[in-house]
């Protein structure tokens, strides 16, 4: 199945909005990544909308594409951006009790065992945000060290943290990394790098 790039972003939230409830769903359903490349943030601000405020089959359907999204986000550095951008639409989401079960229970649904995996793993993609930029990771890593200066975001130490954070976060995307080891690694490469 290829994917589908709908037209333009105006017409997508029309339909969002005004479109009959079976048509709505299916609106929405189409716009999930697995189906679908739109990267358009009005256009998943009204997902995330739906998500909170729709009936219950608009909110089956937003969180299938949300947690769909989430897990595009925790390998793809172009949907991350996207997720990144509405942070905030996503922290209000998880906010609302049954928007949050729906999204955690399609999170459960792809792989999660045990009650409370899909919690801990909205945890895991939440934080992989966090720490989106050099910038961010330098402000983290002075704090954390207790560094007497900020570190640059230019410094070699914190350049080879930051490719090895780049590679954990796309090739390894399960794999947790814990404060105390990144901490260790920011100690090994930026001493290093001194």
């Amino acid at each position: 199945m290829s994917k589908k790039t709908h037209r333009n972003s105006a017409a997508i939230i029309c339909d969002i909005r005004e479109a009959a409830g079976l048509a709505r769903r299916s609106v929405i359903r189409d716009l999930c990544p697995c189906r679908n490349r739109e990267r358009d943030h009005d256009v998943w601000r009204e997902v995330f909308r739906q998500a909170r405020e729709g009936s219950r089959g608009e909110r089956n359907a937003a969180a299938h594409t949300i947690g769909t999204l989430m897990q595009k986000a925790a390998t793809t550095k172009s949907w991350r951006d996207v997720l990144r951008a509405l942070q905030n639409d996503l922290d209000a989401t998880m906010a609302e009790p049954r928007a949050a079960s729906l999204i955690l229970g399609q999170m459960k649904r792809h792989g999660h065992a045990h009650r409370g995996a899909a919690r801990q793993s909205y945890r895991r993609h939440r934080k992989v945000l966090e720490l989106g930029s050099k910038e961010a990771l330098a402000e983290w890593v002075t704090d954390r060290l207790e560094l007497p200066s900020k570190l640059s975001a230019r410094d070699p130490g914190l350049d080879r943290l930051w490719r090895w954070h780049q590679h954990r976060v796309r090739f390894q995307p399960n794999r947790r990394t814990k404060e105390a080891e990144l901490l260790e690694k920011a100690q090994q490469f930026v001493s290093a790098g001194a």
